[in-house]
């Protein structure tokens, strides 16, 4: 299953969980939506890599050329 696949059933999983809280009180529930809320934002972030390397891809640009985001960012906040 693609990241993207993963994101998708995570959001559809947590919005069921959500509900079942929300409406009817159901406690565990609550833990089950987390549970989805975390395995969303570990498949967003492996999915960002994924779509930067497929971009990086399209431009030619070899993996590894120029600043990570985070090294990007550092630099801006030094000046």
């Amino acid at each position: 299953m693609s990241h993207h696949d993963q994101l998708i059933s995570a959001f559809e999983t947590y919005k069921a969980e959500h509900e079942k809280f929300q409406d009817k009180g159901i406690k565990a529930s609550a833990a089950r939506a987390r549970k989805a809320l975390q395995e969303i934002s570990g498949s967003c972030k492996e999915r960002r890599k994924e779509i930067t390397a497929q971009k990086e891809a399209l431009e030619g640009k070899p993996k590894g050329e120029g600043m990570s985001q985070d090294a990007a960012r550092h630099a801006h906040i030094r000046k």
